[in-house]
């Protein structure tokens, strides 16, 4: 039967340094193969180019990619294939491209821009990839928890993009069951990029989530920290 290590949003160069090595445990302690990994989104923050409001003492756009390629290669390192549901942030210079007009044909491929391996599928933000009838979307699509996107599609959903959240439900009704999963992220709470985050109560749980038994069995993986 197929088991998926599913990656959390990790924010490069957010993502806390012994991530890597955690989702490392959990791919060993379920023998989940090489090629059955995925990325939920985000894989990099970009905060240069968002629409969040930026202090002086935030570093140049150069500074943030160079420091982002570093633990990016950690990760493409311990993971060589994956597949990776392309999230809000790293959409952002579509997004930018399309607000001042220029067309994204001019803008160079992502896998490019952020040395990519060949063993790594990245698909268009919205995308929903279906494997063994469970949805996986980065969480930035339809309704906001994928309990209530479950629901919607009535198919099974794992989706990140909300840190705070890390939890599994089920659902049944006479006929059949579905479940959901929010899977947590792998970001440093207290990196100054994540200001923003500051002035919510709910702070980031660090985890991943795992699919077992041909989509029938979601597990969340919390990271002792």
């Amino acid at each position: 039967m197929s088991s998926y290590l599913i990656i959390g949003d990790t924010h490069a160069p957010t993502m806390l340094p012994l991530y890597v090595d955690f989702l490392k445990q959990i791919q060993k302690k379920y023998k989940i193969k090489q090629d059955h990994v995925i990325h939920i989104g985000d894989l990099v923050d970009l905060h240069c180019l968002s629409f969040h409001k930026k202090t002086p003492e935030h570093v140049a756009a150069d500074f943030e990619y160079k420091k982002a390629l570093q633990q990016i290669k950690t990760i493409t390192k311990a993971f060589p294939k994956c597949q990776m549901l392309m999230g809000n942030h790293d959409a952002l210079p579509m997004r930018l491209a399309i607000e001042i007009g220029l067309p994204t044909n001019y803008l160079k491929n992502f896998n490019d821009v952020f040395h990519l391996p060949k063993g790594w599928k990245v698909w268009p933000r919205y995308h929903q990839l279906i494997i063994d009838d469970v949805i996986y979307q980065h969480g930035d699509r339809g309704r906001n928890s994928a309990i209530l996107n479950a629901k919607s599609e009535f198919r099974s959903v794992v989706q990140g993009h909300h840190h705070s959240k890390f939890e599994c439900f089920h659902f049944a009704n006479s006929k059949e069951r579905i479940w959901a999963m929010q899977v947590g992220c792998g970001v440093d709470n207290k990196h100054q990029q994540m200001e923003y985050g500051l002035k919510y109560t709910q702070k980031p749980i660090i985890g991943c989530g795992v699919v077992l038994e041909n989509g029938q069995t979601p597990i969340c993986e919390p990271m002792l920290l």
